[in-house]
């Protein structure tokens, strides 16, 4: 990884040099999407800086989380304070029957045909709430500088459509447990009922611990691992009061284990045993796939969503954002770059965009990020990005806003804060009892099936990523103007080539 970020480094000013070779690609292509922008582009206006005036109803804390209520609320009150240049409407819902919102902002006098269409989409993994308070800054900063030069030019030339989250399940359940799937209803232990035995804390500390038996004298971190098939391992599943009443603690979470931005309906489920990224040390196509990409392409509401709102919307660009590394990727996830191939030919320009990217967070934050072709990260098959562009010929991006923890070297792209350290604590047979209120007698290893031994407890690990449920990292107001400066920089290159394009099997 470091050798890879290192060398996208090193090839920086090349790509500096190719994205200025065409900087005037955008009078080429088709020509009636270059000319949907006048004159004046963002380019020739000075960006604002942070909004001033706010009303009470938009004075907003970015250095905290926001359950998805919340988010909802944020982006009603923007439309409410600013009806004349936004849209505020559904564009489907969830398996638990959340609404997917989206924010639209343009100006509306001028007609939609004549503008460019941008697309900035908060999480499509629940447990990233870094990347929808980056959305949800984005469309603040906007209506709030609204008259500003900069913002008048963006309002005329583009319709910025804001999604808060493509995932409001997984993001609202992750103030539990960090859950990176959707909510389809599932029946992990197999007795009738789907979400039978849900996670819950039933030690009083506010968080959610992985459960393994041991004695008091000695912590089982030699014995740790998620592999199900071991019969020497000790985990007796997850904090629970056993819900469902079968004496297997959390064996039917809230959670569908599928992840959703492996079921596109775009290379669905690739797998091709053969191919290795370059240099033979990442997994095969398709490896981190398979087994999370669900039963078909698009099986999932919000996806379908997702597919559905990409085809009836003219899109140039779009931002996907993350968490998990701090980073900027661009298609393709499935294959390697090649330049021979007509269908890559907008690569090298979404590459120049994305080192620009990389450079405005590196310098807003003071921490280190990387950019990189998507493949050459790590292959996966039928994400989101590689959907947008394959399928409508999207400029499609993923920013990666953070990771937490040190290192000392801004280098290894880390945000450089403390973290909690993870937490063991022992219960006795007695304590089991008393103060958990189970009976340890019954409990049985969700793996092997054994019971506790006479001498045995219950060891309540509590990770770090566990107790950051509800926390936002230190500085997050930094980290959200930084994806803000970014996403700005992807607006300011388009149009840029042919543009949107639908297919003709697209209704």
């Amino acid at each position: 990884m470091k050798m890879k970020r290192l060398t996208s480094l090193l090839l920086a000013a090349a790509m500096a040099l190719s994205l200025a070779a065409c900087g005037n690609a955008d009078q080429g292509g088709d020509k009636s999407t270059a000319q949907k922008v006048s004159a004046t582009t963002l380019k020739d206006i000075e960006a604002p800086g942070e909004p001033e005036n706010i009303p009470e109803a938009l004075q907003v804390d970015f250095n905290k989380r926001f359950h998805y209520a919340e988010l909802e609320d944020v982006y009603a009150a923007l439309h409410e304070q600013a009806p004349d240049i936004t849209e505020f409407y559904a564009i489907g819902s969830t398996w638990q029957e959340r609404s997917m919102w989206c924010l639209e902002i343009t100006n509306k006098s001028i007609p939609e045909d004549q503008k460019i269409g941008i697309g900035v989409f908060g999480p499509i993994h629940g447990e990233e709430p870094e990347a929808a308070i980056s959305a949800m800054y984005t469309a603040w900063w906007m209506i709030l500088n609204r008259d500003t030069d900069y913002m008048k030019a963006m309002l005329d030339q583009y319709i910025i459509y804001v999604v808060p989250a493509i995932n409001p399940d997984g993001y609202e359940q992750s103030f539990v447990y960090p859950n990176r799937s959707n909510l389809r209803p599932m029946d992990r232990n197999e007795d009738g009922v789907p979400f039978s035995d849900p996670y819950a804390d039933i030690d009083g500390d506010g968080f959610i611990a992985d459960i393994y038996s041991g004695t008091a004298d000695k912590i089982p971190t030699e014995k740790l691992s998620t592999d199900w098939t071991k019969p020497e391992l000790n985990r007796f599943g997850m904090e629970s009061p056993d819900w469902d009443g079968n004496h297997i603690l959390g064996d039917d979470p809230r959670g569908s284990g599928i992840d959703m931005n492996r079921t596109f309906n775009y290379q669905w489920n690739r797998f091709d045993a053969e191919t290795y990224a370059e240099g033979a040390t990442q997994p095969k196509v398709g490896a981190v796939s398979w087994h999370v990409a669900g039963s078909d392409a698009a099986t999932e509401p919000e996806v379908r969503a997702m597919q559905n709102f990409l085809a009836q919307k003219s899109i140039n660009a779009s931002v996907n954002l993350h968490t998990g590394m701090q980073a900027v990727f661009y298609p393709w996830c499935y294959k390697a770059y090649d330049p021979n191939d007509p269908g890559d030919a907008e690569l090298g320009f979404m590459e120049g965009v994305a080192e620009q990217m990389r450079s405005k967070m590196e310098e807003v934050t003071g921490r280190g990020f990387y950019q990189l072709h998507s493949y050459d990260d790590y292959p996966t098959s039928a994400e989101m990005i590689d959907y947008a562009y394959g399928t409508f010929n999207i400029h499609a991006y993923t920013i990666e806003v953070y990771e937490g923890g040190k290192t000392g070297d801004p280098a290894d792209c880390r945000w450089e804060n403390d973290l909690p350290e993870e937490k063991w604590v022992f219960y006795s047979q007695d304590d089991i009892r008393e103060k958990l209120g189970l009976d340890p007698t019954t409990l049985v290893s969700a793996w092997d099936g054994s019971h506790l031994a006479a001498n045995e407890g219950l060891w309540f690990h509590t990770t770090t990523s566990a107790q950051c449920v509800r926390e936002a990292p230190e500085e997050q107001d930094i980290m959200v103007k930084a994806a803000k400066d970014a996403i700005l920089i992807m607006i300011e290159n388009e149009p840029h080539g042919e543009g949107y394009q639908r297919p003709f099997f697209v209704k």
